[in-house]
């Protein structure tokens, strides 16, 4: 089940899709890792994280703040292939409930808009390590972001706050 396709949403407009992955690559820590997203449609983004000693706890397994940060990440560019050109977004709240440890050769995280509304978006994401080529899920993530009015400067009108 988890690895088949991830959806069969309507794929993103060539230059939505540009936009997110820009602001994908300027998160420092998702590019230190070595997380890339790996699929993006209208309400969904997958994220692919490789194990390293980048991104372990003491057990040899993803750490607990990586795997809530990979279902961040993955559940608000999920949410936002929902926002308009001249939006932002930031993270208002998440609850992550980690099911199993984090051991495996990648983690990937699904993330899926649940409802998009004007004033916030919510979504859920789930978050699986695969080990040679076994999936098996080990968190899930619900969420809830805050759409922004995009700063025309270039800056995120988050920081600005």
């Amino acid at each position: 089940m988890a690895n088949v396709p991830v959806s069969h949403a309507a794929p993103l407009d060539d230059a939505v899709a540009a936009k997110i992955r820009a602001s994908f690559d300027k998160q420092g820590v998702m590019s230190h890792w070595g997380a890339r997203i790996s699929h993006l449609a209208d309400g969904h983004c997958e994220i692919t994280l490789p194990f390293s000693d980048k991104v372990n706890q003491q057990h040899g397994f993803f750490h607990g703040g990586v795997i809530g940060a990979i279902a961040d990440s993955a559940g608000g560019y999920a949410g936002y292939t929902r926002l308009a050109v001249t939006q932002e977004l930031v993270t208002a709240e998440y609850k992550l409930n980690i099911l199993a440890p984090g051991k495996g050769d990648t983690l990937v995280g699904r993330g899926q808009v649940v409802k998009a509304g004007r004033s916030l978006i919510v979504t859920t994401a789930e978050l699986f390590v695969v080990d040679d080529g076994k999936w098996t899920l080990c968190a899930l993530m619900q969420q809830t972001l805050f759409p922004l009015p995009a700063d025309p400067s270039g800056k995120s009108s988050a920081t600005q706050r």
